[in-house]
């Protein structure tokens, strides 16, 4: 069959062998010193050759690299790989692997003839003598010194020395070393002269250059020394063509008049040709002729080839290389005579006309069929190419059916075809050409078709596949009988050509552009449907076909097309709008959702190149343009993960972005296809992953987003948690003064503080605190311009102390191992200015109540007790785990506390009751937090203290603040009330009735639990049962607390009450704490311990 997948029309294509030199040479050519060793055996007459014969295989190293090197010639087959290598079946097999295996024994050796001898003189003595005893060399050299007397010499004399020199062994073996080459060069020059001489013509001209061959005197050969001649010069010419060097016309044509009349010697003894000549020397010789380009010769061996193949013998396998080599030398020779163009016009060139089917080409093709013969897709494409339409209309299986005007109309697709008779279905030779084999040929005849616009025998070929070609079947069943990748790809190209063109459209046809559009577009989805259901190789070739064919439809399918609309299209946007209300958007949707899963059913991850990255990039267009987000998401990310390092979104037209490589100006992704794309992500997906790669990429090619998209970006990576990004994205707020809302703005400066970017949460919040101030009108009917800048002013210094606040108490609950001594410079700095614009919006206030009245002294905007309360509670904090990280690190390296951790602690508690009565002057209640915090300096500097009666005074004030704390209580939240002179508890009247009830301090449990435990340390062990006791009046139980108990009880030497309480605690029935091994073992091991230190202080 002609049909193959391996190969494809544009790879591989057979080229032509170029010539070499002459055969002849003036200078003489001295044979090795093996040629002079001639043996009586191997002077003994050949049996006779069997073309099955088999050659022995060298065993040794050496003898097999000889042998692959002896009589190798890959110019005998067509420059490309033939589409089909048939396997080595057996040896009796008849395949070109027997003809040209090294073998110990020579091919086609002439017998010696059995004359009688009688010389006339001593010089004709001496040679005779040489060829008694069989040596060529020595013969031949005697023959030379002849001079002209060597054209008196017999007839038989000169067919001896011919048979001798024939007989010269030219191949290699281990044992005997020769330069093959030159070996066959010698011979054939020896034997051609000494041919001449024997026609007794030109005497004395042998040292001449043999200028042209001499029918006569090659025709008086035998039929032996015609075939080991013709041999030799066969395998000479292959090794000549595989080296690519260049020969004269003169000379291939005289090598092509040697080669005919060795033929002719050999077909005259039809017997002998028969057991002598087999189909593979025929093969190669017809393969050398067309080389040559005797073509008429070459076919008439090839079909001496044909004719000697047995038909019956099924096992026989005819190598297609020199039907390769006949095709393309034809094709070589058509081309410079046809009209030459890109391809030839169609349908013109198809007026009725008689075919010749004589032509060469016509007569090649059909023996190639006859044969049925793996010839070369590509040989029989240049072929079918030098012919015109009406030809290969002719070559055709089919003809068209429901033409209105007969065989004279033009083709037309709208027209089905029908199956026909051929003439070379029949044959008087018998040797016609099977169904399979034509069906398989009139695909080649309609790939050539098809590339000169006639789709219709492409089309019928696939309607004709026994499958369902329904477009709307996804379970097509794979066919044996598959067409070839080219002509689906040739189709599909067309197509998307022919689309394209019908774009140029006017605007009275544009509804039947618009028609018709939609028709080509549906079957190329048809024809694609078919190439991927019966597993036709979908490369970026046919995927790109059909994206153009898909980029076409755009104008009148979509409405909105950008800006791109006006400058490349005619069409007017109410056509599309009118297609795109009837459905044409979503047609279109859904074809490219078919389309691109049957991509990614065969390439998953787009890693095996089914499409380029211009094809990737129209697809991703063609799927946003019709708004499609799952399928643009996911092509989207396959792109990313094949060009990482791509700038995508680049207006640069050296960057390779994506609108810049796409195959469409219209089905570019642009700026608009992008926001629609972004916005649609924050719009469909919980986690805005997507997006941000979509924010990353936008900004990574030099843009910026809108103020519109901003804000909803900001809220979905705060509600990811992505503060990384929200740094940049506050970048673009700071650029584009985008307004956001009062909770966007304290959600932003919350994460910038947890992210431990304090000081870029205050930037956010003063320049939110600003935009919005900026944006908002303060005026009012009733009051002067001064009124209103001041409620101006002072929104924007309250909407920013509530944010600093926010910033403070965020920042300062940062885990410890995080903080740095840049973050608490940071934060300090900050609650300076939180104080110092505090202080402003006191003083402020103050001045307003004193210069109006007081019902109408009204702020707008207020500061709330809840942001001074978490201020100064976020910067106690600080110095606390500051308190605390100092210590340890100046502690770390030596078990000794210096001077200078004991005076840091001191010199922090001190500081922090100072902020302690700064908060309570500026009438705000201390809260739980506030007494917490307050309570754990306390106990730390007790810890801390250098001497036990300091540790002592420090373990008192504790004690007294934590019996304070217990009877505080405090409002929760309520505007701060202006400065006004007196006590603060007149200040704490003065303030605003709030309906809520006072909240009672409640202490932290750990705090408690360590308050407790450094009642133990400092031997004050009543007062930490009193601690307790006070604790579990006003707040349930804790583990933290009762293990701190139980270490008190412990610690009093009495076992069997901290046993008991265990058991108790352990066995509760609202709550049993359970306590681990090791807890337990250590109040073991303090119960035992301060046994005995009880008993020896009763003892004193």
């Amino acid at each position: 069959m002609l049909r193959s997948r391996a190969g494809r029309l544009y790879k591989g294509v057979a080229k032509a062998s170029t010539t070499a030199p002459s055969l002849l040479f003036d200078s003489q050519i001295t044979a090795s010193t093996s040629y002079r060793h001639l043996t009586s055996s191997s002077a003994q007459p050949r049996p006779r050759h069997h073309p099955t014969s088999s050659a022995s295989l060298a065993t040794t190293a050496l003898g097999q690299h000889l042998f692959g090197a002896a009589f190798h010639s890959d110019s005998y087959f067509s420059a490309s790989q033939p589409d089909f290598f048939p396997p080595d079946k057996s040896q009796n097999t008849s395949s070109f692997n027997d003809i040209t295996s090294p073998s110990q024994s020579e091919r086609y050796l002439p017998p010696l003839l059995d004359i009688q001898l009688v010389a006339q003189n001593d010089a004709q003595q001496a040679l005779f003598d040489t060829i008694q005893h069989l040596d060529a060399d020595l013969s031949w050299h005697l023959y030379q010194q002849l001079g002209k007397a060597r054209l008196s010499l017999p007839a038989p004399v000169i067919d001896l020395l011919i048979t001798l020199q024939c007989r010269i062994p030219v191949r290699s073996t281990p044992h005997n070393i020769i330069d093959s080459p030159a070996a066959i060069r010698q011979v054939c020059d020896r034997a051609l002269l000494l041919s001449r001489d024997k026609e007794r013509c030109q005497a004395g001209s042998s040292a001449k250059p043999f200028s042209s061959a001499n029918k006569h005197g090659l025709s008086t050969l035998s039929a032996a020394l015609s075939l080991r001649l013709l041999y030799l010069l066969v395998v000479e010419e292959e090794q000549i063509a595989a080296s690519r060097s260049p020969r004269p016309a003169p000379r291939r044509k005289h090598l092509c008049t040697i080669l005919n009349a060795l033929s002719t010697n050999i077909d005259a003894h039809p017997h002998f040709a028969e057991q002598h000549v087999d189909i593979k020397l025929r093969g190669r010789l017809a393969a050398t002729l067309s080389r040559l380009g005797s073509t008429d010769a070459a076919f008439r061996q090839l079909q001496s080839l044909v004719h000697q193949a047995s038909p019956s013998d099924q096992d026989l396998f005819i190598d297609p290389r020199p039907f390769d080599q006949l095709l393309s030398a034809l094709a070589r020779q058509k081309v410079p005579t046809s009209r030459r163009s890109e391809f030839l016009p169609s349908p013109l060139d198809l007026m009725p006309s008689t075919v010749d089917e004589n032509q060469p080409i016509l007569r090649a093709l059909r023996l190639t069929l006859s044969a049925q013969v793996q010839a070369s897709k590509a040989n029989i494409h240049k072929c079918l190419q030098a012919l015109d339409s009406a030809t290969l209309w002719w070559l055709l299986p089919f003809e068209l059916d429901g033409s209105p005007n007969g065989s004279g109309q033009l083709p037309d697709d709208r027209y089905p075809l029908k199956t026909k008779w051929h003439p070379w279905q029949s044959s008087a030779d018998g040797h016609p050409i099977s169904q399979d084999f034509l069906d398989s040929f009139a695909e080649r005849v309609a790939l050539v078709l098809a590339q000169r616009g006639t789709l219709q025998p492409a089309l019928h070929i696939f309607d004709s596949l026994p499958t369902s070609t329904d477009s709307s079947d996804n379970e097509l069943h794979p066919s044996t009988n598959v067409p070839d990748h080219d002509l689906f790809t040739v189709v599909l190209e067309q197509l998307a050509e022919r689309m394209s063109s019908n774009t140029v459209a006017d605007a009275p046809k544009s509804l039947d552009t618009h028609r018709g559009l939609s028709s080509d577009l549906h079957l190329a989805i048809k024809v694609y449907s078919i190439a991927h259901s019966i597993g036709v190789d979908l490369d970026s070739r046919i995927n790109q076909a059909v994206i153009k064919a898909f980029s076409s439809c755009l104008p009148t399918a979509i409405v909105d097309l950008g800006p791109a609309r006006a400058r490349h299209t005619k069409f007017k946007s109410h056509i599309a709008q009118r297609n795109e209300q009837r459905g044409s958007r979503q047609a279109l949707q859904i074809y490219l959702r078919r389309f691109t899963g049957m991509i990614l059913a065969h390439d998953p991850d787009l890693s095996n190149g089914s499409l380029s990255f211009p094809a990737q990039a129209t697809l991703l267009g063609l799927h946003m343009r019709t708004r499609d987000y799952t399928a643009s998401k996911r092509l989207y990310q396959l792109i990313r993960l094949r060009e990482p390092t791509r700038v995508l979104w680049s207006d640069d037209p050296q960057a390779g972005s994506l609108a810049r490589s796409a195959l469409h100006p219209l089905a570019a992704p642009d700026h608009s296809t992008f926001m629609w794309l972004f916005a649609e992500s924050l719009r469909s997906a919980p986690k805005p992953f997507f997006a941000l790669r979509l924010y990353l990429d936008w900004l990574a090619s030099g843009n910026t987003l809108p103020s519109s998209l901003i804000a909803i970006f900001i809220q979905a990576l705060l509600r990811a948690g992505h503060t990384t990004i929200a740094q940049r994205v506050f970048q673009e707020l700071q650029e584009e003064r985008v307004w956001l809302p009062a909770r966007l703005a304290r959600s932003l400066v919350a994460s910038f503080a947890e992210a431990g970017y304090p000081d870029l949460a205050v930037e956010m919040a003063c320049t939110a605190a600003q935009i919005a101030a900026a944006t908002t009108s303060f005026q009012r009917p009733d009051a002067d311009a001064d009124r209103s800048s001041y409620d101006r002013d002072t929104w924007r210094l309250t909407s920013t102390l509530n944010l600093i606040s926010i910033a403070l108490d965020r920042s300062s609950r940062i885990p410890s191992q995080q903080h740095d001594a840049d973050l608490h410079h940071k934060l300090l700095h900050l609650f300076d200015e939180f104080r110092l614009g505090l202080t402003h919006y006191l003083f402020g206030t103050l001045s307003l109540i004193k210069r109006d009245d007081a019902p109408q002294a009204r702020i707008t905007s207020q500061v709330t007790l809840q942001d001074v309360r978490m201020a100064y509670n976020a910067i106690v904090r600080v110095r606390l785990s500051a308190i605390m990280d100092g210590e340890q690190s100046l502690t770390s390296s030596g078990g000794q506390k210096p001077s200078m951790a004991t005076s840091a602690v001191e010199s922090s508690r001190s500081h922090i009751e100072v902020l302690f009565r700064e908060l309570t002057d500026l009438g705000v209640e201390p809260d739980s937090d506030s007494w917490t915090l307050r309570l754990t300096t306390s106990l730390h500097a007790c810890l801390e203290a250098p001497t036990r009666a300091k540790q002592q005074t420090r373990m008192d004030e504790s004690l007294g603040l934590y019996e304070q704390a217990s009877k505080q209580a405090y409002r929760k939240d309520g505007p701060l009330q202006p400065l006004v002179q007196g006590s603060s508890a007149d200040r704490f009247n003065a303030l605003t009735p709030i309906e809520e009830e006072p909240l009672q301090v409640r202490l932290h449990p750990a705090v408690v639990a360590a308050l407790i435990d450094a009642c133990r340390r400092c031997s004050r062990l009543e007062s930490g049962l009193r601690v307790y006791q006070l604790h579990m009046r006003r707040s349930a139980s804790h583990v933290q607390v009762e293990q701190a108990r139980l270490m008190l009880l412990a610690a009093l030497a009495e076992p069997q009450m901290w046993r008991e309480e265990l058991e108790r605690l352990q066995s509760h029935d609202k709550f049993a704490f359970k306590f681990n091994e090791r807890f337990v073992r250590q109040l073991e091991a303090l119960s035992d311990a301060t046994g005995p230190r009880s008993a020896s202080s009763a003892t004193r």
